[in-house]
């Protein structure tokens, strides 16, 4: 719920502990993919890259091809720093499943 909040610290706080409680809560952080797609096209840089880094983060293996996507819809980001995200999130969609190396 805390997720669509408008304030920047409160959305880093909130993708920090999904980030730590996404395996041991999985149905709680299935509920937040459709956020995180949604702040993938935030005219804000931070927000955007953040997003990422988060949803490449949760350890589910079944949003593994919705990772995939967010990296690819991020690799043709205009900003440099969403690009840079997207390149080190690739690494993390490949642990998960090494299948979806396309």
């Amino acid at each position: 719920k805390n997720v669509v909040s408008d304030s920047l610290e409160v959305k880093k706080l909130v993708y920090t502990f999904l980030t730590h409680y996404a395996e041991s809560k999985s149905n709680e952080a299935l509920l937040t993919i459709n956020t995180f797609q949604k702040d993938l096209s935030d005219t804000n840089q931070l927000i955007r890259s953040s997003a990422l880094r988060v949803m490449t983060s949760i350890r589910v293996p079944i949003i593994a091809q919705l990772q995939v996507m967010a990296v690819k819809q991020c690799v043709r980001d205009s900003s440099a720093y969403v690009r840079k995200a997207a390149a080190h999130a690739v690494g993390k969609v490949f642990a998960l499943d090494g299948e979806q190396a396309e």
